[in-house]
């Protein structure tokens, strides 16, 4: 018997204000996702990284418009977690975002 999956979302949008300075997105655990997306009236691009080191030769890169999706199994786990960090390099280009949380598989018992 496969269980239900209950969903539920989260979105937002990151001010890349200064270039050159690394900004928190958001932290995903096992079984979450995560859509990144660089507005269209960037100038610049955003770099993505699991980590405050992120840069234009280390991180995923993003120009105007483009998206990014991540997603973590849940065999990652609830407690686990990974924290994703962006870098642009022009002042005042922005991302946005939409993550899917609580994925967790919930059985007949529990859910």
């Amino acid at each position: 018997m496969t269980g239900n999956v209950s969903k539920n979302w989260e979105y937002g949008q990151v001010d890349l204000t200064t270039a050159a300075v690394v900004y928190e997105i958001c932290r995903l655990h096992g079984g979450e996702s995560l859509t990144v997306k660089a507005l269209s009236a960037n100038q610049g691009s955003a770099w993505i990284g699991s980590d405050r080191l992120v840069s234009a030769t280390t991180g995923f890169e993003l120009d105007s418009s483009e998206t990014l999706t991540l997603t973590l199994p849940i065999t990652f786990g609830r407690d686990n977690e990974i924290t994703i960090y962006a870098v642009t390099d022009n002042n005042g280009d922005n991302l946005c975002y939409v993550k899917l949380i609580d994925l967790e598989p919930e059985t007949a018992a529990g859910g």
